[in-house]
């Protein structure tokens, strides 16, 4: 007789997020410890094998192998059995923004249900797939609400009733492969998504929960991948624009190579000793390395020349963004920087001088109790902890969600609605 299938209720489960880049696999654990305030219980990553081209999966296999390590050494770190879910982030090249809206008209003045709600978000992702059949949406998110002609940007109370009901929404649009791709990488570690979030939403969580004033004001985020560099422009409840460059900090390392320094050296220097610009060099040196040159063994860089070959790419790389910027500088409130790649020095200082608003690191410390550890607070661990934020919330409006070990290709996640069973994946039939 076969074994019942384990299965996990969300609530008894750690929250983990689970970030796949360029050149490594990344997971956090942390658990909610109040309102809106996560203590961060173990992070750990994986470099093992290169897995992700700008954002996107290109190699399945290895990017499931290193899901399933990472959270295996993710589980030991916080001395549970196993991990069997986790959250997820998607964007990458080829993300693009779109706006898209449903009406209904009701005949008679009633309140909004949350299942007409979930039928109109479903009819504008239905409407964008259908004609688009190479793309996929990552997520749609309201803007604002139309109620018999009336706007609000919040969302309806259920007081409120109207006739006419319209919803805009933005919808984030990108290549079906990826989100195809991400999912076979977790079938393959057998781990299960609990809920895929779409990176700059994230990201502008983790720097606006704490600060609802630039909900209003509205703000850029500037996200420093190691393959990618992405803009979120953010104003009001609504995303006004979305950019992403297919290059990021491995190019600006990939530079400094051509140079002629190897390329781990070059990815060295430029953490340890590279600034934005020469103006930043305090003291100048000069460092011996060895050469990649056929004609010499070892190659001398100062720490100016360094910062010249850091400024000379960083700027291609960020001409794009600033193009955009400047077109809402005057409707916005400031500037964040974050990401793994944000932390050269006087990057903040370099921004500051080719745009009109403030600019700052995008910080997520008050999200943090204060038994986390400081380095959790720096920008390169937004992206994780903005996941951690959002699955916390999911949970939060999702109690009855139920995980089973995932034994094999065809285990699923299985969500108690409404007396029914609905099965997550699609690729099993609801039984009759």
């Amino acid at each position: 007789m076969p074994k019942r299938p384990i299965t996990h209720s969300v609530k008894d489960l750690p929250l983990v997020a689970v970030e796949l880049g360029s050149h490594s696999v990344r997971a956090m654990a942390a658990e909610k410890v109040g309102t809106d305030m996560l203590h961060i219980l173990a992070y750990e990553e994986s470099n093992q094998s290169p897995c992700v081209n700008r954002g996107m999966v290109d190699q399945i296999n290895d990017a499931g192998f290193m899901i399933n390590r990472v959270l295996h050494l993710l589980a030991n770190r916080i001395q549970v059995k196993s991990i069997p879910s986790a959250y997820t982030l998607i964007g990458g090249k080829g993300m693009t923004l779109a706006a898209v809206k449903s009406k209904r008209d009701l005949i008679r003045k009633r309140s909004m249900s949350e299942q007409i709600m979930n039928e109109m978000r479903q009819e504008c992702i239905d409407k964008i797939e259908r004609r688009n059949p190479d793309v996929a949406v990552f997520d749609v998110l309201p803007s604002y609400y139309v109620l018999d002609g009336m706007e609000q940007d919040s969302e309806p109370t259920g007081n409120q009733k109207a006739s006419v009901w319209e919803i805009h929404f933005n919808a984030f649009v990108g290549h079906r492969e990826a989100r195809e791709n991400l999912l076979r990488s977790f079938e393959n570690s057998k781990t299960t998504i609990e809920q895929t979030f779409v990176r700059p939403d994230v990201v502008l969580s983790a720097i606006t929960t704490g600060q609802p004033e630039i909900q209003e004001q509205g703000c850029a985020v500037i996200d420093f991948g190691a393959q990618t560099t992405t803009l979120t422009i953010f104003k009001g409840n609504q995303f006004l624009h979305n950019l992403v460059v297919p290059q990021g900090g491995w190019h600006i390392s990939r530079f400094i190579e051509q140079q002629g320094v190897p390329f781990n050296y070059a990815e060295h220097i430029k953490c340890t000793y590279g600034q934005a610009s020469p103006r930043y060099v305090e003291r100048d040196s000069a460092m011996v390395l060895p050469s990649n040159h056929p004609d010499r063994t070892t190659q001398r860089v100062s720490l100016t020349a360094l910062a010249e070959f850091i400024e000379m790419k960083q700027g291609e790389i960020l001409q794009p963004i600033l193009n955009v910027l400047h077109q809402y500088e005057e409707r916005l409130g400031g500037v964040y920087l974050t990401g793994g790649a944000c932390m050269l020095g006087g990057l903040v200082e370099w921004m500051q001088e080719r745009t009109s608003l403030p600019v700052q690191f995008g910080s997520h410390a008050y999200l943090l109790d204060r038994q986390t550890d400081d380095e959790f607070c720096k920008p390169q661990y937004a992206s994780l902890i903005g996941a951690l934020i959002h699955g916390s919330d999911w949970r939060d409006s999702h109690t009855n969600l139920v995980v089973r070990d995932r034994k094999s290709f065809a285990s699923r996640v299985l969500q108690a609605t409404q007396q029914e069973i609905i099965y997550i994946f699609t690729d099993t039939e609801k039984p009759e």
